[in-house]
């Protein structure tokens, strides 16, 4: 989004603000989604993060970028819906909306892919949060290491280090069920 729009949505446009919206609805509702794994509150929180960033609108200086901003809002949402509910429920139904949709393929590719995505989602979804928010971020979100930083407010280094002990705990977990 160019900084002529941007002008426009602190302006108070609303054919801005709807563009807007609909560039990003869809990136949002997905980070959204992968960390509050429910459909309904996903959707909440998107709408509310949106809320938040055209009220701070006139607050962005354009040192990261508006995608980089608008996802840093978007976590913090839904990071203060976690903690409001105390529950730290695990992502479920990511892998079905995350896939990339590929030709056709037999009902037995089909069945052993979905277990093997099943499996892997599972490890995941066991990994502490914060482990998984840089997995989920990194890999379907396909954010780069600054941007994750940033959002989470570590140093780079410390999202390195993150991304490499949860790689080896997926490891360690995929091992297991080899054997």
């Amino acid at each position: 989004m160019d900084s002529h729009w941007l002008e426009l949505c602190k302006e108070g446009d609303t054919l801005a603000i709807e563009r807007l919206v609909c560039t990003y609805h869809q990136d949002l509702y997905r980070l959204a989604l992968s960390v509050l794994d429910e459909p309904h509150e996903a959707e909440d929180a998107t709408q509310e993060a949106f809320l938040v960033v055209l009220r701070a609108l006139h607050t962005f200086q354009a040192r990261s970028s508006f995608k980089t901003w608008l996802y840093s809002i978007t976590l913090n949402t839904c990071r203060k819906r976690l903690q409001q509910r105390k529950a730290r429920e695990r992502l479920q139904n990511i892998l079905q909306i995350l896939q990339p949709l590929h030709g056709p393929s037999s009902p037995e590719d089909n069945v052993l892919k979905n277990e093997l995505d099943s499996d892997l989602w599972g490890a995941v979804q066991a990994l502490d949060e914060k482990h998984r928010l840089p997995v989920i971020l990194r890999y379907y979100h396909d954010l780069s290491v600054a941007e994750i930083a940033e959002m989470l407010a570590v140093p780079e280094g410390t999202v390195h280090s993150r991304l490499n002990i949860a790689r080896a705990r997926l490891r360690l977990v995929h091992d297991e069920g080899q054997s």
